[in-house]
């Protein structure tokens, strides 16, 4: 790990806290913490925050625009300003240190013999948001300092008729009662109440300024406004049309070595009245909002780890977690909530259970689900989110025991109710429909499949991948249904399997690999493709977990899934497409190298590495998941400039930005890193009868410890490496047979030893 960012920074390894000791990073480093109100802060560690809400249905209001919100310090003699972090003003700072925690950040730096501290949390069940600013004289004369934070309001984000988005219906105005700049929402299309916004201060305010242009200048920047560059103090000016800010100016006096505090509170309200009433119990809550951020424990207490591989830790202890609780909020789609709520099972059942409901609802009672429901149906059909709603199903009634829940009664999302064991027996029959399937006898692809980019227009194209989906759902299905006894339809369900497993290998093998499509056009993903896209990974690793792959293929499958791979990570399609391809879809339109066109697909990279789990290739599933980990020897983030501490979608493989990320924190890939290494390579999967030991471990570990809730019961894991690939269990010190932990009634904490002998 030598040279990477975690070890140049440091992690607080007991409260998984990352800490920056410098400002220049190549690219913002940002941190996202929420409420169970989806209140969601993001902060960089230039000191840039960023804040909505997104209500239960889901409709989200902005409180501020992206990258517009900071605080300025000033000598109001001097009239010398600069930021904490440095940024955007670019003036000299000392001991910068950032520190981005589970529900805070903090950054502190000393400038012009003044230390100074501004902390970020958010209240636990409210739409607002507290800055605690401490500074600190540290010169031997007595200073006079303006504080001054800077926000400029959007309250928006939800859907309105275009002709009417550039009519401005809100305005700001200086609240005495509450030290605040007040931003009236009256847009008549603002989806609920709390769509106001104010920034209030604890202390009396010397000036401000309502109007963000006034601050910043006609001609000024973030770097440069105005105000500060000429000595002047803020305005007083208000704003309707223009850019509404909420600026304010407190000015401190600080004897020699004195030290005070300020906090200003961020949010959203419902009216003026309200935001008055509030503002003292705000004002008195403040130091406890931020004292429980920098004091709480661990959010998600379910999973731990210990293993030689310091990247693992790092982000599996802590980050990754919150990663997938923060990709979920405001996500509305089957595909991606059900994945993400399949990753959740391991740490929060409720929450998992809810988006699980909310998937099972939005299926139509013909039985496929829609791809997107926020903030609008998706109007075209995709073949795969009843797959995997039928996946999170099974996961949940395997993790929780709550075998109630298939009778539980789920509307279907054009009119009527079912139970929800109904529900999944509906998307089996909207798979087995005549007219979901083309001509070589394979499910139609319709718009896409779990590839949006690959979006043939071809109504009759076929889907290989959606085969092994389906294939996938059917052995779920087909264990379900066993195990509660719907023996006929289990029966059922094996043959429909079989018929389809036939087909796959008789149309889709070309000799080598498993091809990804057939349209009109052709054949996409084989060795006789030209353009590119000779081979994608997807259908490699789908036809190894979907149990479609023949013994006597296994071996150049395996072949040609470990061809895909690179020393830097796992691209989804090998070549990439060099040009446009109307025959394919999008993907081709994009850039080669770029996200699904041969980029270093993380998502798909963790499909492999389950595959590579499933055939004990502990060994080869480590290194890869190393390769999709952030912060590894391939992709340090010196040269991806994306944080050390978050699971990104793609690493970039054009030459112009090589290995430089898509885009982190709000993808999918966190929700299968996570999986991966839990599920995979502990091998620590949920049974109707047990949890299950099933390890991948690599050759090199020979012991590695976890930590896992199940079913109300603490399992403290220990594994012991012998080279074996039999798994051997010892639970509170007694053997036992098999790879199953026993279901237990105490609710207590069980010791479990897993010894890997042969």
């Amino acid at each position: 790990m030598k040279g990477h960012q975690i070890m140049k920074y440091g992690f607080d390894t007991k409260k998984g806290i990352f800490t920056l000791k410098e400002p220049e990073t190549g690219k913002d480093w940002s941190n996202h913490f929420f409420n169970d109100l989806s209140y969601i802060m993001s902060v960089t560690h230039t000191g840039a925050t960023f804040s909505r809400y997104v209500d239960k249905n889901s409709v989200q209001v902005t409180l501020d625009c992206p990258l517009s919100s900071y605080l300025y310090l000033r000598d109001a003699e001097s009239k010398k300003y600069w930021n904490i972090a440095g940024y955007p003003s670019l003036n000299k700072i000392s001991g910068y240190k950032c520190e981005h925690g589970q529900q805070f950040t903090r950054i502190s730096s000393s400038a012009h013999k003044i230390f100074a501290t501004i902390t970020y949390a958010i209240a636990p069940t409210d739409t607002r948001e507290v800055w605690k600013v401490t500074v600190k004289n540290t010169d031997k004369k007595p200073r006079v300092i303006d504080l001054i934070p800077i926000t400029a309001f959007d309250l928006n984000g939800f859907a309105q008729p275009v002709y009417y988005s550039s009519v401005t219906t809100s305005f700001t105005e200086f609240v005495g009662e509450a030290n605040a700049i007040f931003n009236e929402n009256r847009d008549p299309y603002r989806p609920h109440e709390l769509a106001s916004g104010y920034i209030a201060s604890s202390e009396p305010v010397y000036s401000y300024d309502g109007n963000y242009e006034k601050f910043i200048g006609t001609m000024g920047t973030q770097t440069k406004p105005y105000v500060l560059e000429h000595g002047l103090d803020c305005t007083r000016s208000t704003a309707t049309v223009r850019t509404r800010g909420g600026i304010l100016q407190n000015r401190v006096t600080l004897a020699p070595g004195e030290e005070k505090v300020v906090y200003y509170i961020l949010g959203l309200t419902s009216d003026k009245q309200t935001l008055i009433k509030s503002y003292p119990k705000f004002v008195a809550e403040c130091e406890g909002i931020i004292g429980d951020a920098l004091n709480g424990e661990k959010r998600f207490g379910n999973l731990g780890t210990s293993c030689p591989e310091p990247q693992f830790n790092h982000i599996l202890n802590y980050w990754a977690e919150h990663q997938v609780s923060y990709c979920m909020l405001g996500k509305k789609a089957v595909r991606d909530n059900a994945q993400l709520g399949m990753a959740m099972l391991n740490f929060n059942l409720p929450l998992a259970k809810k988006t699980i409901d909310e998937c099972v609802a939005h299926q139509y009672k013909d039985g496929h689900a829609v791809l997107t429901w926020y903030p609008y149906l998706e109007p075209n059909i995709y073949s795969d989110p009843s797959a995997w709603m039928i996946y999170a199903v099974c996961g949940y009634v395997k993790e929780s025991g709550d075998f109630d829940y298939l009778n539980r009664k789920l509307d279907y999302l054009d009119g009527g109710s079912a139970t929800v064991y109904e529900h999944l027996k509906q998307a089996i029959a909207w798979f087995e429909r005549k007219d979901n399937y083309g001509a070589h006898g394979l499910p139609r692809i319709h718009h896409a499949d779990w590839n949006d980019a690959l979006n043939i227009p071809d109504d009759k194209a076929e889907s290989v991948l959606m085969a092994m989906l389906i294939c996938k759902a059917y052995d779920d299905m087909i264990e379900l249904a066993t195990y509660i006894k719907d023996c006929d339809y289990a029966e059922k369900l094996k043959k429909a399997k079989a018929k389809l497993v036939k087909i796959t290998n008789a149309v889709a093998f070309n000799g080598d690999y498993y091809v990804r499509a057939f349209s009109k056009y052709g054949v996409v993903g084989d060795k006789t493709c030209e353009n590119g896209g000779k081979i994608y990974v997807n259908t490699q690793s789908w036809s190894i977990l979907s149990g479609v792959c023949p013994k006597d293929r296994l071996n150049k499958v395996i072949a040609a899934m470990d061809s895909t791979e690179t020393d830097e990570g796992i691209p989804m399609c090998v070549l990439s497409y060099k040009t446009y391809d109307e025959t394919v879809g999008r993907m081709s339109g994009m850039l080669p190298g770029v996200y699904e066109n041969g980029g270093i697909y993380n998502h798909a990279g963790c499909f492999k590495v389950m595959a590579d789990c499933k055939l004990g290739r502990g060994d080869n599933a480590v290194n890869a998941l190393k390769k999709i980990a952030p912060d590894g020897k391939f992709n340090p983030s010196s040269k991806t400039t994306t944080e050390p501490y978050v699971f990104t979608n793609c690493y970039l493989k054009h030459p112009s930005v090589d290995m430089q990320v898509g885009f982190s924190w709000q993808t999918g890939t966190s929700a299968w890193g996570l999986m991966c290494y839990y599920e995979g390579i502990l091998g620590l999967q949920r049974g109707y009868d047990g949890l299950h030991i099933n390890p991948a471990l690599p050759s090199a570990w020979k012991t590695c410890e976890a930590q896992r809730t199940y079913r109300g019961n603490r399992l403290n894991i220990k594994y012991y490496n012998k080279g074996g690939k039999t798994v051997r269990l010892t639970v509170d010190g007694k053997k036992i047979e098999g790879n199953v932990v026993p279901l237990f009634a105490d609710n207590d904490e069980h010791d479990i030893k897993v010894e890997l002998v042969d």
